[in-house]
């Protein structure tokens, strides 16, 4: 039965039910292979409006018991492998009846119940989250291993006004359009709006939403005057011809050029036995070409079948995404051609040759010889070319700016700058390069760099080093020594001199300040006695004093110069001076004095007797 005749239908025949009359009309147009096959039939939605005025409340009148009898007899006439869910809404959303299966009449029985227990008491009519609920259980009921073949059908029972007030965040209507295309046109809706005023707007638009496929109506049947009658007289056995397919994988996963996609499998199933040619329609002119199956498929009525696809992809190929159309033609006609959108991703080819580059050494401060990348793409725009790494002190001076790609190779120079810094040495670090485009991976090159430091800047350094272990051992002297810088420096000025003094015994001098010497004072490292002591000068008598250093330590000698000289009593020529030695020279009697100088064999005598 045809639309048109479903029309004079109404206006010129009892029509039992328009309810009835339309999930009927759905199940005759979508669900040939329910007649055919126990697995195949249709998933009924079935959304009651529960609110007060569904049962005269507000001076409307009372449609309630006439829409139960209505689905009553409905169940009654739903065929083996159909399901039945029922959803009540007035102020919320209650789940009633979840995928019963119609396999006997005692599933009958169970909805009977369940329709017999709706009453219509809710205050509020929250059409828009009924809309969501039932979407959403059509999306389920699509996913299940055996939705190809079968049919959702959703069916509205309202008064057609809404009316959420007090209710907090509502759902409207128009909202639930995003659910849509996830439903990728498999269900049937049908609002068929009982109340006495016109039915919303809302719902006509949600109905006639591109989205649906042309499977979205609403019917008016104001106050509900022919839902008294049943339809078993009106369901007309009409098989229409139809194709359905289904693409588990909507999008194909982002390609090389040059490689074929791994199979894309699309199922398939005719209430008819058909044969199907598959064409690939490319807008673009990509080049991207289809590699069918070498046969016709041939589907046999009612089973499903597998057509696997693969698209060859040119090694040419630009980079970035490419609208593709694969339609599926019946060879006879009989059913209209079905198109598949595919929108592929060509990934891009984004190369950098060479992998390494050596830019030798250079010296801190300045700039490298330029060095060529040849980078190879299939994208157009434009990249960055960045230093990663351990690139300290070190700058890109060429490319400055954006580098433009085109498709094929591209020539791009690359010169460093190295800061004036003091870090020398060999680096190691990446040069990125990095499209704009995202679905181009960066590509990367190593690239090594030595370092020098400028001599000028050596000397400075090793100078430094060099006063710096300078100061160390200075301070090092000066805690041995016990002295501070400026004494440490006054005794090597003083090193070389004489020290101590001489104290004159006999004869005595005639004033106290010229009975000792100092020989510290002199600043001298040889001084004659006869200088030192005039009266020396008559013994026809002299000797000098000398510095003279052993083993690294600071001795004093006494040289006898002419006559006679005895140092403790003692005749020498030559003679190392002690601290409290007694020098004779003529009939002059000399004390040495040198504190902490004492003869060893004192020293030691000193030591044991402590």
């Amino acid at each position: 039965m045809s639309f048109r005749y479903f029309k004079h239908l109404l206006r010129f025949s009892s029509i039992q039910s328009i309810i009835v009359l339309a999930l009927i009309s759905i199940h005759n147009l979508c669900g040939a292979s329910a007649q055919t096959t126990p697995k195949g039939g249709i998933d009924w939605i079935l959304v009651v409006d529960t609110s007060a005025s569904m049962r005269c409340v507000g001076g409307t009148k009372n449609i309630f018991e006439p829409v139960k009898n209505s689905v009553t007899e409905f169940v009654n006439t739903a065929r083996l492998g159909d399901t039945v869910t029922i959803y009540s809404f007035d102020q919320d959303v209650t789940l009633n009846a979840n995928d019963i299966s119609i396999t006997s009449n005692a599933d009958r029985g169970k909805l009977k119940q369940i329709i017999s227990s709706l009453q219509a008491q809710g205050m509020r009519t929250h059409t828009g989250k009924a809309v969501q609920k039932a979407l959403q259980h059509s999306a389920l009921l699509n996913k299940r291993a055996d939705a190809l073949g079968r049919t959702v059908s959703i069916v509205f029972l309202t008064d057609g006004l809404e009316d959420v007030r007090g209710i907090p965040n509502p759902i409207s209507i128009p909202s639930n359009t995003q659910l849509l295309p996830d439903q990728q046109c498999k269900p049937y809706i049908f609002f068929v709006s009982l109340g006495l005023k016109e039915h919303e707007k809302q719902l006509n638009d949600f109905a006639s939403n591109p989205a649906l496929c042309g499977k979205g109506q609403v019917l008016r049947d104001p106050g509900g005057v022919q839902l008294n009658k049943l339809a078993e007289n009106i369901r007309p056995v009409l098989i229409i011809p139809k194709l359905d397919v289904n693409l588990p994988t909507a999008k194909l996963q982002p390609v090389l050029p040059g490689t074929t996609t791994e199979p894309l499998n699309i199922n398939g199933i005719s209430n008819i036995n058909a044969k199907v040619s598959l064409q690939l329609e490319d807008p673009q002119q990509s080049g991207i070409r289809l590699i069918p199956p070498d046969r016709t498929i041939e589907l046999v009525a009612n089973q499903a079948t597998v057509i696997p696809v693969r698209l060859q992809i040119p090694a040419e190929a630009k980079g970035g995404a490419s609208s593709l159309r694969l339609v599926l033609a019946i060879a006879d006609q009989a059913i209209a051609p079905i198109t598949i959108d595919l929108p592929i991703t060509i990934k891009s080819k984004l190369q950098i040759q060479p992998t390494k580059i050596d830019f030798g050494s250079i010296e801190a401060g300045k700039t490298t010889e330029t060095q060529s990348l040849i980078v190879g793409t299939n994208i157009s725009g434009t990249a960055s070319l960045q230093l990663q790494g351990n690139s300290k002190d070190v700058s890109m001076a060429e490319p400055s700016a954006a580098i433009s790609l085109q498709p094929g190779e591209t020539k791009i120079p690359v010169q460093l700058q190295v800061a004036d810094s003091n870090f020398a040495g060999d680096r190691t670090f990446t040069l990125v390069l990095t499209a704009d485009n995202p679905i181009a991976s960066p590509a990367s090159a190593e690239v090594h760099l030595h370092i020098l430091m400028p001599l000028g800047r050596k000397i400075v350094i090793w100078s430094l080093l060099v006063l710096l272990m300078l100061l160390i051992a200075l301070i090092v002297v000066c805690l041995i020594q016990r002295k501070t810088p400026l004494e440490l420096v006054e005794h090597f000025r003083n090193r070389k001199y004489l020290e101590g003094a001489l104290v004159v015994l006999e004869p005595r001098p005639q004033s106290p300040e010229e009975e000792e010497i100092s020989l510290t004072h002199q600043h001298k490292s040889k001084v004659y006695l006869s200088e030192l002591i005039p009266v020396i000068a008559a013994t026809n008598s002299d000797a000098e004093l000398v510095t003279v250093w052993r083993a690294g330590k600071k001795n004093i000698d006494v040289h006898c110069l002419k006559g006679v000289i005895f140092v403790n009593t003692k005749k020498i020529n030559t003679d190392e001076l002690y601290d409290e030695d007694i020098i004779e020279i003529g009939n002059v009697r000399l004390q040495f004095n040198w504190i902490e100088h004492q003869r060893p064999s004192e020293l030691s005598s000193g030591q044991t007797n402590s």
